[in-house]
């Protein structure tokens, strides 16, 4: 269906309707979603649709593929709009991203963004409060942790004099809070995969990393459970 998403385009601007509520099936349909990209929706309409591009991996996919599009969709469409729609597709089409942007500095550990929760001595600090407290610098070591399905990743960075660094990747059962141990981490730069391990010990560290883009996967019985993206310079 290659036209497909361009025939709702169409739509947009032939039909104009702010008051009806046409939202009611297990999936918008083409015309509730034209409207939505239109922000011409009622508000529990609108709302209804952003929460349905958040959980349902099928219709993130589908608009993703063709959000592709967008050099031509950036000609009709309002860009702020496009925009909007591209964050929740991509936001909601990874529930499992777990991100983590960092500088090696000599001694020192910068966070610059994550998305995670960090570790701060027996505190655990979400993103938003660490930096309202200012605090971006740490020791050689930081522990970033998110929650995402029924397990919590821990993500363990140790700064290698800023030359390189370790990366420890562990999870653990939310609601016993004991360690999975049936997991499979696998290293990617590029696409490439560099690294992949099971944790049998409970955790897989990778070591000497250069700075650079990574991503790494958690598989859970041949299932993706977690993506890990990380962002470290030097």
């Amino acid at each position: 269906m290659p036209n497909y998403f361009e025939k709702i385009i169409g739509v947009i601007y032939r039909k104009k309707r702010s008051s009806e509520s046409f939202v009611s099936g297990e999936h918008p349909d083409e015309e509730a979603l034209a409207c939505f990209l239109e922000d011409k929706l009622p508000h529990a309409d609108r709302l209804f649709i952003e929460e349905h591009l958040v959980r349902c991996s099928f219709c993130a996919e589908y608009v993703g593929s063709q959000l592709k599009m967008q050099s031509s969709l950036a000609k009709e469409v309002p860009r702020l709009l496009l925009e909007k729609v591209k964050k929740l597709v991509i936001d909601g089409g990874r529930e499992g991203l777990f991100e983590i942007f960092i500088k090696l500095k000599e001694k020192a550990i910068e966070i610059i963004q994550t998305s995670g929760d960090v570790l701060v001595g027996q505190e655990l600090i979400p993103a938003r409060v660490l930096r309202s407290r200012r605090i971006k610098d740490f020791r050689e070591e930081v522990v970033i942790l998110k929650d995402l399905q029924s397990i919590r990743v821990e993500a363990r960075l140790k700064n290698n004099n800023a030359k390189s660094f370790d990366l420890t990747v562990a999870a653990r059962d939310k609601q016993s809070q004991k360690l999975i141990r049936d997991l499979r981490v696998t290293l990617l730069k590029g696409g490439l995969e560099l690294e992949s391990y099971a944790s049998e010990a409970a955790s897989v560290i990778f070591r000497d990393i250069l700075p650079g883009i990574y991503t790494a996967e958690v598989t859970k019985a041949g299932e993706k459970v977690a993506v890990v993206e990380i962002r470290a310079e030097a």
